[in-house]
């Protein structure tokens, strides 16, 4: 029998989400704190524009792996597709995977965005080049004419 999944042995996805910010804990433990996957934008004023203006939006993107059977380093890049179907690659790094199947990788790192078009942004994440999860996140604009 053949295998349809490449990572079946490992590693695996633990955790992929955006948040605000990520306590570590003197324990190595880790909090996320306000996990995220919208943000609205509010144009307050007599005749606010009718299309939202690019703004930048800091964010931290937490990604958490389980070894498996995995062993050696292993490729991670993570692309954004804008909702206009353009994408970028938004980081590639080397993570290591080692030790006992239970033992695990995190890559946990802040993110300044440029955010120019409202709608549903993709996060593909990929491992050696296979996309393994997709991370949702929606920009909002709401004009709020006033007086």
């Amino acid at each position: 029998m053949t295998n349809s999944y490449p990572f079946e042995e490992g590693p695996y996805l633990g955790a992929a989400f955006f948040c605000e910010k990520v306590l570590w804990e003197k324990d190595d433990t880790k909090s996320a704190i306000r996990i995220i996957d919208r943000v609205t934008r509010r144009a307050r004023g007599p005749e606010p524009p009718s299309e939202m203006e690019p703004f930048e939006y800091d964010m931290m993107l937490f990604l958490r792996f389980k070894s498996g059977r995995a062993r050696g380093p292993h490729a991670l890049e993570v692309q954004m597709i804008k909702p206009s179907g353009e994408s970028k690659r938004i980081t590639r790094q080397t993570l290591m995977f080692e030790g006992e199947d239970d033992r695990g990788v995190e890559s946990i790192g802040m993110i300044k965005f440029k955010f120019e078009e409202t709608g549903l942004y993709w996060f593909n994440i990929f491992l050696k080049d296979i996309r393994i999860t997709r991370i949702p996140f929606r920009i909002v604009y709401i004009p709020q004419p006033s007086g």
